[in-house]
């Protein structure tokens, strides 16, 4: 029995270093021929394969490599072939720092590999799904875990993605961070992903930009697409719409896939109306930004920039243009009016800008309130600028409205304003604004402003107590500064009350009637004088009885042709009594505001005098008792050349010959001619004296 026990022992002790030996073999030669699914066990030299294989082939080959391994004597063969599963599947999620693994592999030594690539793809990367994962047949030709690993590579670049592998396609997705890194995602998949597989689609979204930009520009030889493009098929119906708008045109297509676009559908039909407009500007531009529109660029003709101006109403919905930044034509003359008749306004010409051409319209509805307004003006760059532009005409248009019919006219930056101003107010206004500086830069080149145009022509002048008033209308300036300096001179420098405007209307020869009138009135106590057409009125007091024949003889031969003259005159009470030193102040004073006057060279009492000499002559009438001395001093150098058809007197004559005229002028008015004496005095007055003088005795 003790002998048995040895035995036994000495066979067992003996076979277990002969099995571990096999069995160490057996493991590295399945390593060896790329079997590892294979496991053998030994008893004795009898080994007994085990395992799941991929292929029946698979089986064959271990079972025939592990029978000629030296020292085994039989191969029990216990392995079975895995599933087979078509299409051979695997995913790999990524969220964030989570990684799930889904899916088939091929064997154990495949799975380990994946999961350690999976554990090494990024830092705190967190693994699961490992040991779901399950062993099949039919796993594609090639490096199954290898391109699993290649996947797994790429979405290390994403914070989420996905890549999965159907049998023999690749397919990836997800958003990359950046377009950098998009870039190299697209590029190395479609040229690094291992050769037994293909890519089935790259749907690996580009990054989302705001504001989401697009641009197109005309250049000499074509048309730069530059910007964002929306996902899907919309470069595709991009370039044909921009070979419709602009035919022919060579494209350089800098555009860029990425995602944040506004509705694909309408973004297109904003992006195709912005390339129609663009078809209409050579070296032009346009814009997308987000859901906004911009054009910008020089109309080449008036059709274009018609049919650009027209198509900001038509832009598409969801879509607003903020900014039309297209020049008109350029012109040259840049010119422009503002043309009112009776019941219309007429814009002509050219506007810099729409913005411009709107002020205007608002500056005529606002001066022109009802009336009809025919816009013939179109837009022009060449001219001044629209702030400019603005100024003048809102100013030439407020002239324009104190005008009953008239023009403003523009030519650069000058300004020509014509017309009939409503009033005389009116014209006073225009005038005075015309005067001034203009607005904007411009300067006037022409102001025909006529005063307005009256029927009947009316015209007053009143004298009493308080001095003249002049009332109704005169003709121009000329004469009205004409009159007003004659009533200075002729009415002793009497206060005047001008409340006189200009007017157009007035009869032939109205400035010489007025100036008769006006020495007539001169005459008088006090009076009036009125003027209706050509009809003249004069009421009021004469000075002395025989005036009023005298006035009335006047009138008749002194008014134009055409001029009738009614005349309704009284004589004035007598002044009261004076002393001889009254009398001789209020001559002195007479004399101080007013002198008397002689025809050049002669003797002859000029017209205008002739107030002057009949205020003169009352003043006498109030001392009856005095004798009045008439002196005339000859002038100190020689004496003035006598009109054509008169005899010039030597000068001491000259100055006895006035003294006289003055003396025989009283006489005719009723003073006795006893108590007048006229002589020539000495020595002869120098600039500026008394040519007569008066001396109360």
């Amino acid at each position: 029995m003790p002998l048995a026990l040895l035995a036994v022992a000495a066979v067992v002790f003996a076979r277990a270093p002969l099995e571990a030996e096999l069995s160490s073999r057996a493991d590295d030669l399945l390593i060896e021929i790329g079997e590892s699914w294979a496991r053998a066990s030994f008893d004795g030299r009898d080994a007994l394969l085990e395992g799941e294989a991929l292929s029946e082939e698979a089986r064959i080959k271990v079972r025939a490599e592990l029978a000629r391994l030296s020292g085994v004597r039989i191969v029990a063969d216990a392995t079975t072939l895995l599933p087979e599963r078509r299409p051979f599947t695997f995913s790999v999620i990524r969220d964030g720092n989570n990684l799930r693994l889904e899916g088939y592999v091929p064997s154990r030594f495949a799975r380990a590999r994946i999961v350690e690539s999976a554990r090494k793809m990024a830092p705190d990367i967190k693994v699961s799904g490992e040991e779901n994962l399950v062993r099949a047949r039919g796993v594609p030709a090639g490096d199954f875990a290898g391109v699993v690993a290649f996947g797994m590579e790429q979405l290390a670049r994403m914070p989420a993605g996905r890549v999965t592998i159907s049998d023999d396609a690749f397919s990836i997705e997800g958003r990359a961070p950046d377009f950098s890194t998009y870039d190299a995602l697209e590029v190395t998949v479609r040229t690094d992903l291992p050769g037994d597989f293909k890519l089935a689609r790259f749907a690996v979204l580009p990054p989302t930009v705001s504001p989401f930009i697009w641009s197109a520009q005309r250049e000499d030889d074509g048309v730069l697409l530059a910007g964002y493009i929306p996902l899907g098929e919309a470069r595709r119906a991009l370039l044909d719409a921009v070979r419709g708008a602009v035919p022919g045109a060579a494209i350089s297509d800098q555009l860029r896939l990425a995602d944040g676009a506004p509705n694909s559908e309408g973004w297109l039909k904003a992006a195709a109306f912005a390339l129609q407009q663009l078809g209409r500007l050579p070296g032009g531009k346009v814009t997308l930004v987000d859901t906004t529109i911009s054009i910008e660029g020089a109309a080449p003709d008036f059709a274009s920039y018609d049919a650009l101006a027209a198509a900001r109403r038509a832009v598409p919905e969801g879509y607003t243009l903020i900014r039309f930044g297209v020049e008109p034509p350029n012109v040259s003359p840049f010119t422009f009016g503002v043309l009112r008749s009776a019941n219309r306004i007429r814009l002509v010409g050219y506007a810099p800008s729409e913005d411009a051409k709107r002020l205007l319209q608002d500056a005529v509805r606002a001066g022109f309130p009802g009336t009809a307004v025919s816009d013939e003006m179109r837009i022009a760059s060449g001219g001044p600028t629209a702030e400019s532009f603005v100024a003048a005409v809102s100013f030439g248009v407020g002239q324009l409205a104190k005008l009953r019919t008239g023009e403003l006219r523009g030519n650069g930056y000058t300004l020509s304003v014509a017309g009939e101003a409503q009033d005389a107010a009116a014209f006073a206004a225009v005038n005075a604004a015309l005067a001034a500086p203009l607005p904007g830069g411009f300067t006037l080149a022409k102001a025909d402003v006529r005063p307005p145009l009256v029927s009947p022509y009316v015209f007053g002048l009143r004298k009493d107590g308080q001095g003249l008033t002049v009332s109704g209308f005169y003709p121009d300036r000329a004469a009205h500064e004409a009159l007003l300096a004659q009533a200075k001179r002729e009415l002793l420098g009497i206060p005047v009350n001008d409340v006189s405007s200009v007017a157009l209307g007035a009869p032939e020869g109205f400035v010489a009637a007025a100036q008769a009138a006006l020495r007539e009135l001169a005459r008088l106590d006090s009076g009036e004088v009125r003027f209706d057409d050509h009809k003249l009125h004069i009421s009021g007091a004469a000075l002395f009885p025989s005036a009023i024949d005298a006035i009335r003889e006047a009138l008749r031969t002194e008014l134009p042709p055409g001029f009738t003259a009614e005349v309704t005159l009284e004589v004035a009470p007598p002044p009261p009594p004076m002393d001889r030193t009254g009398c001789q102040k209020a001559l002195a004073d007479i004399l101080d505001r007013s002198g008397i006057l002689f025809q050049p060279g002669t003797a002859t009492l000029d017209p205008s005098s002739r107030g002057v000499l009949d205020h003169l002559a009352a003043v006498v009438s109030g001392c009856p008792e005095a004798t009045i001395e008439i002196v005339a001093r000859a002038p100190e150098a020689n004496p003035p050349v006598a009109e054509a058809g008169q005899e010039a007197a030597p000068a001491a004559g000259l100055a006895a010959a006035r003294a006289q005229a003055v003396a025989d002028y009283f006489a005719a008015l009723g003073i006795a001619s006893q108590r007048l004496i006229a002589f020539a005095g000495t020595p002869p007055v120098a600039d500026g004296g008394r040519p007569i003088e008066f001396s109360v005795r």
